[in-house]
């Protein structure tokens, strides 16, 4: 035997050879081939140490691939967690009147606006029987203050159960007191 026998024989393997020393099947060895995680150098025989550091490098590459789709499922379902999270916590502040929709913050803002503006209309109305013929500044000065301050108290009447008549998002706390508060 050669010396180049010898080193055939040992770093050329056949097939059965390789999937016995790699401890996979030989349809394996197949797949593995056609997917080059091995170093094929003819029909049937494979380069044995570079094709075990390659088949070692395609496993390496390969459960990283799978550790990062992991990472990335684990992120998604961690953002899609802190997303229902987030929006229960969001709806439970409606129900108790710690958030308003902006839907119902416009209409309620709408309406209370449309009063307050109907009352500066009504107001030269309203303020000039008691000023007229009144002569001392300090008096009609008084007196028109008295009436804005009047106006202007239907924009401080601030009522949080306003915004509740247009929502249908209610928590209905039943004190202690309040057993027969749902006999009906």
């Amino acid at each position: 035997m050669t010396q180049k026998d010898l080193d055939e024989s040992v770093e050329t393997v056949s097939q059965a050879q390789l999937s016995v020393i790699l401890g996979i099947s030989t349809s394996r060895i197949r797949q593995l081939d056609k997917e080059n995680a091995l170093v094929k150098i003819g029909r049937g025989k494979y380069d044995l140490p570079k094709s075990i550091q390659k088949y070692i490098e395609f496993q390496i590459s390969k459960a990283t691939a799978e550790t990062e789709d992991e990472l990335n499922k684990l992120k998604e379902d961690t953002l899609w967690t802190r997303a229902r999270r987030m929006k229960s916590e969001m709806e439970y502040k409606i129900m108790a009147g710690e958030l308003h929709r902006s839907e119902d913050i416009k209409e309620v803002m709408n309406d209370m606006l449309a009063r307050f503006r109907s009352q500066l209309l009504a107001f030269p109305t309203k303020a000039a029987p008691k000023v007229i013929g009144v002569t001392e500044i300090m008096v009609v000065r008084e007196t028109l203050k008295e009436e804005i301050y009047e106006l202007m108290q239907e924009l401080s009447n601030y009522d949080p159960d306003v915004f509740y008549e247009k929502s249908d998002d209610k928590i209905y706390v039943e004190s202690p007191g309040d057993s027969n508060a749902n006999d009906s």
